[in-house]
């Protein structure tokens, strides 16, 4: 019974910082518009932009994973994706040259791990029982086909085609990223009011 109390209280610390998430879902939501709203930018403009909200969901996502210390959450899966988002941050951002040349196979290559960890994370929400665990995995799913797609894209299409499912990806990832957030924020309702 003791155990099953402390697993309880370390629930509800874990998803207590749900709204970290929503913050990144916002930013990239709010990225992925504005490459349709301006597409005419430079290339290099957008690609250092979204160095820097690479950077900073990786900084979100290692706060979020280091305040969590209960395992069955995913802590594991978020301060891996956070560091590495960190260090692709770093990169891009202080070497414009390479994040213009590299954007579209870093985007996908981005998309594809978080599509990876958002599936284990949901995975993980899974074996606790949460609602919408399915959602979850459904949204790593669409991510890591959107990765797919733009990573094989850039050998076939021309630059505007690839601005597109930049576009797209961000939109997906930062829908991914909103849904996990409300997700979280349920669970720690839930869990505050002792109905699970």
């Amino acid at each position: 019974m003791k155990n099953i109390s402390l697993l309880i209280e370390r629930s509800k610390e874990a998803v207590r910082y749900w709204w970290l998430m929503l913050l990144i879902g916002i930013a990239l939501l709010a990225l992925g518009i504005l490459v349709f709203v301006y597409p005419a930018q430079s290339y290099t403009g957008m690609a250092v932009v979204f160095g820097w909200v690479i950077l900073a969901s990786g900084i979100l996502e290692v706060v979020l994973s280091t305040t969590n210390d209960h395992f069955v959450t995913g802590r594991g899966w978020m301060l891996a994706g956070g560091i590495i988002q960190i260090i692709l941050g770093l990169i891009l951002v202080f070497n414009v040259a390479l994040s213009a040349a590299t954007l579209p196979l870093v985007l996908g290559f981005w998309l594809l791990f978080r599509g990876f960890s958002t599936i284990g994370l949901g995975g993980d929400m899974r074996a606790m029982g949460i609602d919408g665990s399915g959602w979850t995995i459904a949204s790593g799913v669409l991510l890591l086909l959107c990765a797919l797609w733009l990573l094989f894209q850039p050998l076939v299409f021309g630059t505007a085609f690839v601005l597109v499912w930049v576009g797209i990806g961000l939109l997906f990832a930062g829908i991914a990223a909103l849904s996990l957030a409300f997700q979280l924020r349920n669970s720690h309702r839930c869990l505050m009011k002792g109905d699970c």
